[in-house]
């Protein structure tokens, strides 16, 4: 209840100026005061504000008339009136009222919503949406005031062409018409009260004062229907490029699914072998040679019109080759790093100007890559296409030609870089980067959180990504992996990464320069899938921990027995007094089933910090055994439809140190209170132990026993050899 004794007197005091808030006040006052204030009684004047009728007319149906309501109310009552007063201003759309309003209100009040307008605005561009009345009539926007039939206008709206966004802004403050329930209702009003039934409609409700707090739910409308799902996966701004990438998948499915791409690539891989044309080994990186290619404008304009040679000695396809390994230098030579070994690009693609297809049929697969891979690619929700491609070639092939290098599957990458929980200004490092994959979901990662930022996003690539590796396939097919999904090459570099050696943190003076370097761009996180034979894991987790800040997160999928092993106490020790053990989570046996390897592997994680680890610390442990996932006849291992759950369940577990049934998560210490160490944790797991498919089990255990069996045999020629006894064929 508010006192509103000599209201227009007080009002027109102050406002003897003639302006539009005057004549407003004036004409307001002359319509209110007489009808609505007795002089003696008390007044309840939200009821004034939101009366459905009066004896002349609805006091606040065009903006001068809100004003006038809004000039009287605040200069008496701007406490009590506050929501009122809000959703009134709220609807005031002509710029010049607008801006006499938002001098009048007590501040806070109206400014609330209009700084989250302009955080909008200032994302997205001020002339990149249509805003409120200047969105055309023809859409059909009605008002959200239940049962009206007058017109309405969402926020901002954009024509997409095929498709439609409609936006929503609110303040985010508590109340009915402020809070971000309430953007979520009135987008989901304009979404299915509208003239554009046939048309799909991505709405964004959007609330709070700040980019970092604001709330962001993205909801889309199918074209003739009025079921509306919300689009869980996004949850913060992201720029029109990233947003019409998520409408293409949710509308017509992801252009390069799984099941698609290997479907393709079969095929592709079958006219590859067709009569030796390419080499098994040499497949994945001929098909990055085509894709980086058909990015290249030159290429792109002469590759149709190349000819069959006159000489017959000469390869028919002879110039086209000679063209695709010209446009693989110009690109990939762009950015190389100084701390690099030198990598001779052409040299390094030379065996493409040997390839012999027809080149008829050589057009035809490029024309069809393009068609199938390359465009669609650019629209693609998953970004490691080339590893993808590689795994899909080398098991069609029936062997990897390095059995050493063990390929992450993608939900287990995902997990992995989820797990490091990446931050804006995370610097993030793998020291074995294989075809790039980790880096890839780090970047999608980062340039999320960069909200469209075209500065920040370029930062990422150039300072953020620092990757290592040494098979020059791996390395060529990261390279070119970041190409075609946003050029984070500048700190890729080829060589070995190891300046820990010998399960010693000691670095020598020959690797000291390269420990600086990598030191100097100040890595925060660390994520790697290292080789599995000989000391390789442990001196690879050295080598991280040496080279991260302090504070810094090391995730790594290793065998499980690495920090557990005799022959490691030692190094074990040395790394927990750098760095804490946060988490030591148990993978499936057959995880590598596809690669044909069976190692027992477990994704460790620490933290870089002086004090190490103390000897009371719990560790979070989890049994994941069972990952969702099942052998199925023909196409390897497969989600069951369980794999979201157990992952957040699992991330969970991490994040809060819980000890629960579900995600078979328990705590222990790993030192005894002698000192002990027991890496795999003083206390045992709890839980009742997981069924597995005895299939699998057995095939996994034979896969392991033949591994260990080749590496066995490896060493053993190798200490023949360098005893000078040879002849002996492994």
């Amino acid at each position: 209840m508010c006192q509103l004794r000599s209201a227009y007197a007080l009002a027109g005091s102050v406002c003897n100026a003639p302006s539009i808030l005057g004549e407003a006040v004036n004409r307001g006052g002359q319509k209110l005061i007489p009808k609505y204030v007795d002089q003696d009684k008390q007044l309840e004047v939200p009821a004034l504000l939101t009366s459905g009728s009066t004896p002349v007319g609805r006091p606040h149906e065009n903006d001068s008339d809100r004003l006038a309501v809004l000039s009287l109310s605040t200069l008496l009552a701007p406490d009590c009136l506050r929501n009122d007063l809000s959703n009134i201003a709220e609807s005031v759309t002509e710029p010049p009222v607008k801006h006499e309003v938002e001098q009048l209100l007590p501040e806070g009040l109206i400014l609330a919503e209009s700084k989250t307008e302009n955080l909008f605005r200032e994302f997205y561009g001020a002339s990149t949406f249509v805003e409120k009345r200047d969105i055309p009539k023809k859409f059909g926007f009605q008002s959200k005031r239940e049962g009206s039939i007058v017109d309405g206008y969402p926020d901002f709206f954009r024509d997409m062409g095929s498709w439609l966004i409609v936006v929503e802004v609110k303040s985010g403050e508590l109340g009915l018409k402020s809070n971000h329930a309430a953007a979520i209702s009135d987008i989901r009003s304009y979404m299915t009260t509208n003239a554009v039934p046939h048309s799909d409609i991505i709405g964004i409700a959007v609330s709070g004062q700040t980019l970092d707090s604001l709330r962001t739910t993205y909801l889309f409308r199918k074209a003739g229907t009025e079921v509306i799902e919300e689009l869980e996966n996004l949850q913060s701004l992201i720029s029109l490029d990233a947003l019409t990438k998520q409408y293409e998948a949710i509308a017509h499915g992801d252009p390069l699914s799984d099941s698609e791409l290997q479907r393709f690539l079969v095929r592709l891989n079958e006219r590859f072998h067709k009569d030796s044309r390419v080499r098994d080994t040499e497949r994945s990186l001929f098909f990055s040679a085509l894709m980086i290619a058909l990015d290249d404008a030159q290429f792109r304009s002469v590759y149709a019109s190349q000819i069959i040679p006159e000489d017959a000695r000469l390869v028919e396809a002879r110039y086209l080759n000679d063209q695709i390994v010209a446009a693989v230098k110009r690109q990939l030579a762009k950015k190389v790093n100084s701390e690099s070994k030198q990598i001779d690009w052409e040299d390094r693609f030379a065996f493409v100007k040997t390839i012999d297809i027809p080149l008829s049929e050589y057009k035809s697969i490029i024309d069809e890559i393009d068609e199938r891979v390359h465009q669609p690619s650019k629209r693609a929700m998953k970004r490691d296409l080339l590893g993808r491609a590689y795994k899909i070639f080398l098991s069609r092939a029936g062997k990897m030609d390095n059995k050493n290098i063990i390929l992450t599957p993608d939900h287990i990458k995902k997990l992995m870089v989820d797990l490091a929980r990446l931050e804006r200004e995370d610097v993030v490092l793998d020291t074995c980067m294989g075809s790039g994959g980790f880096l890839m979901d780090a970047m999608e990662q980062l340039v999320e959180r960069a909200h469209g930022d075209e500065k920040r996003i370029d930062h990422i690539h150039e300072h953020q990504l620092i990757g290592m590796e040494l098979d020059p396939v791996l390395f060529a097919l990261a390279c070119s992996n970041m190409f075609l999904h946003g050029d984070g090459r500048s700190n890729l570099l080829y060589r070995d990464s190891l300046v820990t050696r010998g399960r010693t943190l000691t670095v020598s003076n020959s690797d000291e320069k390269l420990r600086n370097y990598i030191k100097s761009l100040a890595p925060t996180k660390c994520i790697i899938n290292p080789p599995y034979e000989n000391d390789n894991p442990i001196n690879f987790t050295m080598s991280a921990i040496e080279y991260l800040e302090d504070g810094g997160r090391l995730v790594i999928i290793m065998p499980n027995n690495t920090l557990s092993k005799n022959a490691n106490e030692k190094a074990t020790r040395a790394i927990l007094e750098r760095a804490k053990l946060d988490f030591v989570i148990d993978m499936p046996q057959q995880l590598f089933f596809e690669q044909g390897r069976g190692v027992k592997t477990s994704i460790f994680g620490f933290t870089k910090t002086s004090n190490g680890h103390e000897h009371d610390a719990l560790v979070t442990f989890i049994d994941m055994e069972d990952d969702g996932h099942e052998v199925r006849s023909g196409s390897g291992r497969r989600d069951t439809g369980r794999w979201n759950n157990i992952a957040e369940l699992v991330e969970r577990a991490i994040r809060d140190g819980l000890e629960d049934a579900e995600s078979r998560s328990w705590r222990s210490p790993i030192f005894s209170k002698d000192g002990a160490l027991d890496p795999r944790g003083a206390r045992r797991n709890p839980w009742p132990t997981t069924e597995s498919h005895d299939l699998q089990a057995a095939v996994a255990n034979w896969q392991e026993a033949r591994t260990q069996r080749e590496a066995a045999l490896d060493r053993m020629v190798q200490v023949l050899t360098q005893a000078g006894i040879g002849g002996f064929d492994g």
